[in-house]
């Protein structure tokens, strides 16, 4: 049996990260931001998985600076279905009737 476009609501939040690297060694830029996507029951769990996050990252990447925010907390929505639009002579799908 096939399954059928079922929506289910996975606990996501996005959690804005501030990098401070003087040194260019994460990145291009010496300061950037960027939201992490953190899969947590509640925004709590989102900063601590944040938390965590940032800490992994300063032991991987010495003098790099990984702060987040406690305030800047969202949460993330995707799109479960995906369309696309392509011409039907580009297509390799063909119609066909019955």
């Amino acid at each position: 049996m096939a399954r059928i476009n079922r929506v289910i609501r996975s606990p996501i939040w996005q959690v804005k990260i501030e990098v401070a690297d003087p040194n260019c060694i994460w990145n291009v830029n010496p300061s950037c931001s960027f939201y992490k996507i953190i899969k947590a029951n509640n925004v709590n769990a989102a900063v601590r998985g944040a938390a965590t996050y940032c800490n992994r990252k300063m032991k991987e990447f010495p003098g790099v600076y990984f702060k987040y925010s406690t305030h800047d907390v969202k949460e993330y929505f995707y799109p479960i279905n995906s369309s696309f639009n392509e011409s039907q002579e580009k297509s390799f799908i063909t119609r066909s009737k019955y």
